[in-house]
């Protein structure tokens, strides 16, 4: 199989890069032919801000240079992870003017909500959900904070709507979890045309969780609910020492607190090889976000090597957390129901230690390259045959 990979990298590499270029791996891997096309929002010059706001909403030379793309490599399938803001949605009716079959992987909430989040103002909202013209998310600045690069993803999105590039351009819509596709419903979106795959992790083995701390990783930021972890840690100090890696706006309080509390260890960011030997040794995972995180890939990086989790219960994490199996739940945004389950399950140490099979048996039934290979060729196949019955039709 040939499958042309496009991508509009972000200013700031995430998660979401890690899980594409995984994928690409997984299928090289394999046998299939993987071709990139990637574009980076960093090589974006100041002064072609408002030229590229513009092609944001409609490229016609990404539609053209697509074009000769398909052209040239012939592939099968047409795989998108980010398309804004330089190769906008015509490069979907550019493959599907070229008769190859499209797919396109949903892991923000971008086409419902313009910042992405469904988060402002340090609270989830939903404001724009189901608006082919989200007012609210130029009237709040929700993109980068200025009117004029959240009217180019409001407006970029709702040409999109107009010319039905959703219904017929894309052959399917691939959510990284049960709750964005069900956003993406209420946002008007077709559930037949969306199917749920999450995202995967190279196996790196399991770890026997001897070390006797507590572990966060992620970015430093509100949302990701740090200062609910600092304010749990001032009443757990410790009792469970917690490691924190990561960086990012918070990291000057992180590093305060690592100061002041004997029972925080800041070890800013790490080599992902790192990071993952220490989840194996961890005895549990903190994963405090209050936002609405589409899909938590510490989780999935934790479960790799056999850690049980204690998250914020939130609706995406109760789809990944079996409470009181792999991991626990807590009030999200409350330290206190933190701290008391940290303290319990410190003096209660089998009670992790029995969480650790499920989490590893999860981890190899649904994240694991073996399990996501799997589900990406019912994906692709399906795609495929769709495209041929309508040709025989």
């Amino acid at each position: 199989m040939r499958i042309l990979f496009a991508h509009n990298r972000y200013m700031i590499r995430g998660g979401e890069d890690e899980s594409r270029e995984q994928e690409m791996a997984c299928l090289r891997s394999r046998g299939h032919d993987v071709f990139e096309y990637v574009v980076d929002s960093r090589d974006i010059q100041q002064g072609n801000m408002i030229a590229t706001g513009i092609g944001s909403i409609w490229s016609g030379p990404q539609y053209r240079h697509m074009t000769e793309l398909i052209r040239g490599m012939r592939p099968d399938i047409l795989k998108v992870d980010n398309y804004f803001p330089v190769l906008s949605p015509s490069i979907f009716e550019a493959a599907k003017t070229m008769g190859v079959a499209t797919v396109f992987s949903v892991r923000n909430y971008r086409l419902i909500c313009p910042a992405a989040t469904l988060y402002r103002d340090g609270r989830v909202c939903t404001d724009c959900v189901g608006s082919n013209l989200a007012i609210p998310a130029i009237l709040h600045k929700c993109y980068r904070d200025s009117y004029a690069q959240s009217s180019a993803v409001v407006l970029s999105n709702a040409y999109a709507h107009m010319r039905g590039t959703w219904v017929h351009s894309v052959d399917r819509f691939v959510a990284v979890s049960q709750f964005v596709k069900n956003q993406l419903v209420l946002g008007g979106f077709a559930a037949e045309k969306i199917v749920v795959k999450p995202n995967s992790i190279a196996d790196t083995g399991a770890g026997d969780g001897s070390g006797k701390f507590a572990m966060y990783v992620g970015r430093l930021t509100e949302e990701k609910g740090v200062r609910t972890l600092l304010a749990a840690w001032e009443k757990i100090g410790p009792s469970l020492p917690l490691k924190i890696i990561g960086d990012g706006p918070l990291e000057s309080a992180v590093a305060v607190a690592a100061k002041q509390n004997p029972g925080i260890e800041y070890l800013q960011r790490r080599p992902i090889a790192e990071v993952c030997e220490q989840l194996g040794n961890a005895q549990v995972l903190i994963f405090p976000s209050q936002w609405l995180e589409p899909f938590g890939r510490t989780i999935i990086e934790a479960y790799s090597k056999g850690t049980p989790v204690i998250a914020a219960d939130t609706p995406p994490m109760r789809d990944m957390i079996e409470d009181g199996r792999s991991g626990l739940l807590f009030r999200a945004g409350s330290s206190d129901d933190l701290a008391q389950m940290v303290l319990s399950s410190a003096v209660e140490h089998d009670k992790l230690t029995l969480m650790r099979p499920r989490a590893r048996d999860l981890y190899l039934e649904k994240y694991s390259p073996e399990s996501n290979y799997a589900q990406m060729m019912r994906i692709f196949e399906g795609v495929l045959a769709k495209g041929a019955a309508k040709l025989q039709a």
